[in-house]
């Protein structure tokens, strides 16, 4: 049986190649089951330390010097101000464009915003119809998704999409894991995302909160979500309990 595909999002300010070395670890513990394909947002964004426009501009002036690693990438800009996602509808055109060509993926994984986009593309991939950009795609929804400090949308029509009641989507729902879950189930609707998914949580992230990690976890209720929590920060922990569970949920799909 061929391995298993997963796409890999990076989180911001971060990139492809950057995200391949941050992961190391976590693409061994997976290397007979799964291959794993990472790309780059489309959008280079400011680093986050520079505050002012003046800063900022030296600081665009300088990428041409940083190594190919350390370039700053972004999959939309936003602020608590301003909370629609600049740029989003270009990374999810890179995206649908990234399906068509490299796909079929069995899953996606992401960090932090890249876990947001992730979240959200899974649940776009069961819903196409709630963008323009993926109208017509021939990709089957996602088996699952891993979300790695991932965290709500503060954009609102993005929200929406998460509180919509959708028709449960029957060829997803072969698998013997959710029998159970359908036989209970009165009435065939759901809230959020069909999909399965594994979150990724640090107790001590002070980027992304472990309360604004769990407020993606109420999307999940269909198949209900599989939590990792560590005591670290923001980052992927790869302990030798963590790769376990990575592995695990993983060849669950295999």
């Amino acid at each position: 049986m061929p391995p298993l595909r997963i796409l890999c999002l990076h989180g911001y300010t971060q990139n492809a190649l950057s995200f391949t070395k941050k992961t190391v670890v976590f693409r061994k513990c997976l290397k007979d089951i799964a291959d794993l394909v990472y790309v780059t947002a489309p959008h280079i964004v400011p680093i986050p330390t520079l505050s002012t426009p003046e800063e900022r501009e030296d600081d665009a002036l300088d990428l041409e010097k940083l190594e190919p690693e350390a370039v700053p990438y972004g999959w939309w800009t936003s602020s608590p101000e301003k909370p629609h996602y600049k740029g989003f509808d270009e990374s999810l055109t890179g995206l649908r464009e990234v399906l068509e060509k490299q796909g079929p993926f069995d899953g996606v994984m992401g960090f932090s915003q890249g876990a947001s986009m992730a979240s959200l593309l899974q649940l776009l991939l069961e819903r196409p119809h709630l963008s323009p950009v993926m109208a017509g795609l021939k990709h089957n929804p996602f088996k699952f998704a891993i979300i790695v400090s991932g965290f709500e949308p503060r954009d609102a029509e993005k929200m929406a999409w998460y509180t919509n009641k959708y028709d449960v989507l029957q060829q997803m729902d072969g698998d013997d894991e959710n029998k159970e879950n359908q036989e209970n189930q009165e009435t065939k609707t759901l809230f959020g995302v069909q999909g399965a998914s594994l979150h990724v949580i640090g107790r001590n992230d002070v980027i992304i909160e472990p309360e604004r990690s769990e407020g993606l976890l109420k999307h999940y209720q269909y198949k209900a979500p599989q939590t990792l929590y560590h005591d670290g920060g923001h980052y992927l922990p790869s302990n030798a309990a963590s790769r376990q569970v990575y592995k695990s949920f993983v060849q669950s799909f295999v």
